[in-house]
């Protein structure tokens, strides 16, 4: 009789929410993501992609496949979740563009026109 195969899905999250976490990691993650987006905007992309990593280490979360995280700056409810940035939406209320993740880009769209 042949042993059967399992393979368990992943455990970690897709996203977490900032206040999930111990204030000083959630300090921590906090400021790499800012660090990667300052070497995002000079264009220092391997930079900004380590930082990333380091992030998505310290929260524990299943690694994108993008590489890259996302906050969700959502003016409506204000979630912060941190999340694969491949799958964020962008509205813009005048000259700043604002995320959303996900689920407030389905529970409540903006489009800055509101």
């Amino acid at each position: 009789m042949a042993n059967a195969v399992m393979t368990h899905a992943p455990t970690q999250p897709r996203e977490i929410h900032p206040h999930h976490l111990a204030a000083p990691i959630a300090d921590q993650v906090n400021e790499l993501l800012n660090k990667a987006d300052w070497h995002a905007d000079h264009l220092e992309l391997a930079a900004s992609a380590l930082l990333h990593r380091q992030a998505i280490q310290l929260i524990g979360i299943r690694p994108p496949a993008s590489g890259e995280l996302a906050r969700c700056s959502c003016q409506n409810c204000y979630c912060g979740a941190i999340f694969d940035a491949a799958k964020a939406r962008t509205y813009m209320d005048g000259p700043i563009e604002f995320v959303q993740c996900e689920t407030c880009a389905d529970e409540h769209r903006l489009t800055g026109n509101e």
